[in-house]
């Protein structure tokens, strides 16, 4: 079992981020057996991994959104003059705040950039990952002495706060309940575009703090949005924040090893169709891409991640929009059709064998440079970014 002794002695680590002055922590999170839920607890057993301390903040994010090595598909469009616009306080935009206001490919793009500059994988924690680290072998709804681990409605005076202000938790990790919300990885439900949220923020009653609650993206969050299509990259609302933690799965030791094997994945797409997902009274367009994936290697995958976008005509990739009214707008997605450390059930928590096969379904946002054309001929393609090899 993952023992309260285990936790208090969770080795830490210092990650310099290369090309920039930055810096942060992370922490170990032992694998083996814990426990999460809501009413009722079940049991989960997960690989071990590393998580940062604390909340990843604006210095971070803007080294990525604003780093010279970056194109048009790993690049947030420019967002800072309608933060102002959507009455969103500069001070909650300083260096060291928790960032915030990212949509999911936002957070999953911060990822990819910093696992390139590292050499390492990092991603956005699994639900089941994030609970465990917040939970810190505790089996109660909430952490006790809320006042003293978390900002919230009750005592945050309306506004984030600079991550580490409260005390941390058995692993070490501060914040994660309250200031900010934390992004996950999977969908919130099924394969269905739709992110799942984690931990409440500065904004959130103390009743809905607890380890276990999980939340969409509501309507009123982005409803101030008014471009059509609505922003893929950031949310205007000031009314609550959501940000983003990382994990780290696999060290740069293997970097060459993962990059070598990627190539040994056969991916193939089925097939994609015309698919709107309603959130409140707003429908937002996406291509539901299918496909599988084979282990044509010699090694077991307890991972893999992979991006999926659009083929022109040419047989070029078409990963963003460049003349529509917002020029920049992502079209393209990433899914993980192995993702061990996952409790989602309509994802596969298995591990991928040499030879087996797995299928992947994504929902991509729609292209309107393509969808627009008269008698568009576009397909899909997918290339898998990283995997992470069974132990």
């Amino acid at each position: 079992m993952v023992t309260l002794l285990a936790l208090l002695f969770a080795a830490q680590e210092t990650v310099d981020i290369p090309g920039t002055k930055l810096k942060f922590q992370m922490v170990s999170v032992p694998g083996g057996k814990a426990k999460v839920g809501d009413e009722t607890l079940r049991e989960v057993d997960l690989r071990p991994f590393q998580m940062g301390v604390k909340e990843v903040t604006w210095a971070e994010y803007n080294a990525f959104r604003n780093s010279k090595d970056l194109d048009a598909v790993t690049r947030p469009t420019k967002a800072d003059s309608y933060f102002g616009d959507a009455g969103i306080p500069s001070e909650w935009l300083a260096a060291p705040m928790p960032h915030t206001n990212a949509r999911w490919h936002g957070a999953m793009m911060y990822c990819e950039w910093l696992s390139r500059r590292t050499g390492r994988y990092f991603r956005l924690p699994t639900e089941t990952e994030w609970e465990v680290a917040a939970r810190a072998g505790s089996e109660a709804a909430s952490p006790d002495a809320i006042n003293d681990v978390a900002w919230h409605a009750g005592n945050s005076q309306k506004s984030t706060h600079e991550s580490g202000g409260k005390k941390a938790n058995a692993l070490g990790l501060f914040d994660m309940s309250g200031n900010v919300w934390e992004y996950a990885l999977e969908p919130f439900s099924g394969f269905d575009y739709g992110p799942v949220i984690r931990g409440g923020c500065w904004s959130s009653p103390i009743r809905e703090l607890k380890y276990a609650a999980r939340l969409p993206i509501a309507y009123k969050w982005f409803e101030e949005d008014a471009n059509d299509p609505r922003s893929v990259w950031w949310l205007t609302t000031p009314k609550v924040s959501i940000g983003l933690r990382v994990v780290c799965v696999a060290d740069a030791s293997d970097l060459k090893d993962r990059e070598a094997y990627a190539s040994k994945l056969e991916i193939k797409v089925a097939g994609h169709k015309s698919k709107d997902i309603k959130t409140g009274g707003s429908t937002s367009f996406y291509r539901e891409v299918k496909g599988a994936i084979k282990n044509t290697g010699d090694r077991t995958l307890d991972e893999v991640e992979l991006k999926v976008y659009y083929l022109e005509a040419d047989g070029k990739p078409r990963v963003v929009d460049m003349i529509n009214a917002k020029p920049g707008r992502a079209t393209f997605s990433k899914c993980w059709p192995v993702l061990v450390n996952s409790a989602n059930e309509a994802l596969a928590g298995k591990t991928l064998a040499p030879g087996a096969t797995r299928a992947f379904q994504v929902d991509v946002p729609l292209s309107c440079d393509i969808e627009n054309k008269d008698n568009p001929v576009f397909s899909f393609e997918g290339k898998v970014t990283s995997v992470k090899f069974s132990k």
